[in-house]
Parts: structure tokens; C-alpha cells; sequence
């Protein structure tokens, strides 16, 4: 997971660890009041931070696997492409 070679999938992975982490930050700070936690505030930051840094971990391993996709050697078209490059 942390042995990637695009550059961009490394900073995309690492976007993905500071949102998480800074929605839990954000979500300890911001849901606690004078004298109560609101639960319900916190939460949410917690969730929204999750799931937003989850999406830029998922991009980071799109972007990777697809590079490796692309750096592949000795990679043939398919016979489906020859055909229509031959019409």
C-alpha cells in the first residue's frame, strides 16, 4: 500500500490519512460545548471525515493500479483491436 510510484497516488494517499485525521480533530473541537459534548456534531464530523478521506485513499489506489496497468511491458493488443484497425 505505501510502496507506490506515482507520485500523485502518494499525495492522494496521504490527503486521504490528514482529512480523516483532521475530521476527527475537527470533531473533538468543534462538538464539544461550554459544559456537554454534542454527540450528534461530532459524529457527523467524524463520518464526513471518513468517508472524504476514504475517497482520496480509493483515488490514490485507482490512479496506481491503472499506472501499473499502463507500465506493463510486452503488452499485445487484443485481437478485437487489430480487427478494427485493419477496417
Amino acid at each position: 500500500m505505501f510502496s507506490k510510484n506515482n507520485k500523485i497516488a502518494v499525495v492522494l494517499l496521504w490527503t486521504g490519512f490528514s482529512v480523516i485525521a483532521a475530521g476527527i480533530i475537527a470533531g473533538i473541537i468543534i462538538g464539544d460545548d461550554d459544559y456537554e459534548r454534542l454527540w450528534l456534531v461530532t459524529f457527523v464530523y467524524w463520518v464526513s471525515g471518513f468517508l472524504s478521506g476514504l475517497f482520496f485513499i480509493a483515488l490514490s489506489e485507482i490512479i496506481e493500479q491503472l499506472h501499473k496497468l499502463n507500465m506493463k511491458p510486452n503488452k499485445e493488443p487484443e485481437d478485437d483491436e487489430l480487427i478494427l484497425l485493419n477496417d
